[in-house]
């Protein structure tokens, strides 16, 4: 189930990728459940396990075994969906409306060929909003103590080109320390870039001393209360490095990647979330104005309102 609905995700035996509704319109047998009792993807269609009948990627029913060269004209709902860069990716619209955007893909620093292929980890369901990852990117003090950085980032302000949001944030990375894996000379200043499009293709991009570790945070809802976290990682391979499986520095970087990212969940999984927190400065309170105002656009504007008014009117209670 994802986005609330029971979907069935399959490849055709050409390679043809098709999300859709997961039940067949026939009788209303569910296509995704794998095994003796499941569907079947056969050739360029996808087979019902109760009665056989056969449907494309394009939701058309094109067999019924038991009545040969007849077909129904009816249709199984196909999502809008785009495998990029290796990562299948789901639009949904709460009207039903079309994407009305593209995601470009990975934004990789340099020539992508230097790069390890993505690994990717799945998480959840967590009781965490989409946007959660992307907000981090207005914290500056939550480093410290979530992270053990030694001291806050600083950041640039956000830019906006239409469903993308970014900014970047200055660190100054082993801050406090002679020496750690990360910097082996004493501490260095690094970048971290921040992308997201929507509310939960999530990026951030990390440079280090010329070492570029990309990191994609993608918050999936299940339904209104609770998401999947996928954590997708490639970086630059270093000199010597040709091969596809991440060694020395890089493999540390990555698998830091994967650990830091739930130190962040068990914060967000437990906590009550603020429409109005306390914010300590107008910069923070202009950061998280413009960032929050820019995701308000991407939710359903009456379960949107709901929760807003629920949490206002807990809040006003306490």
């Amino acid at each position: 189930k994802w986005l609330g609905q029971d979907l069935v995700i399959w490849r055709s035996e050409s390679g043809k990728l098709s999300v859709m509704d997961a039940y067949c319109p026939h009788m209303g047998a569910h296509l995704g459940h794998v095994g003796q009792f499941g569907g079947k993807v056969c050739g360029e269609s996808i087979a019902c396990p109760w009665h056989g009948w056969r449907w494309d990627a394009e939701g058309k029913n094109v067999e019924i075994p038991y009545m040969k060269g007849e077909t129904v004209n009816k249709r199984i709902d196909v999502k809008h969906a785009r495998e990029i860069d290796g990562i299948v990716i789901l639009w949904f619209d709460s009207a039903g409306a079309p994407p009305n955007y593209e995601w470009p893909g990975i934004p990789y620093l340099g020539d992508r060929s230097n790069y390890y292929p993505i690994d990717a980890t799945v998480d959840g369901p967590h009781r965490v909003k989409p946007q959660f990852p992307f907000e981090n990117s207005a914290d500056p003090h939550h480093f410290p103590y979530v992270h053990g950085s030694g001291v806050d980032a600083e950041f640039t302000d956000y830019i906006i080109e239409g469903a993308l949001i970014r900014n970047t944030m200055n660190m100054l990375f082993g801050a406090g320390k002679p020496r750690t894996w990360m910097t082996p000379n004493g501490p260095v200043e690094g970048t971290i870039d921040n992308f997201c499009w929507g509310t939960s293709l999530g990026v951030a991009r990390f440079n280090i001393e010329g070492r570029v570790c990309v990191h994609l945070t993608f918050v999936t809802p299940i339904d209104a209360e609770e998401s999947v976290f996928f954590s997708t990682v490639t970086h630059t391979r270093g000199e010597g490095e040709d091969g596809d499986v991440p060694v020395g520095t890089a493999k540390k970087m990555m698998d830091a990647q994967h650990v830091q990212i739930r130190h962040d969940f068990h914060i967000w999984q437990n906590m009550r979330y603020r429409v109005k927190p306390i914010f300590t400065g107008e910069d923070e309170r202009t950061r998280y104005a413009f960032l929050r105002r820019h995701f308000d656009q991407f939710y359903p504007n009456p379960v949107y309102a709901e929760n807003r008014a629920q949490n206002h009117t807990s809040e006003a209670a306490e």
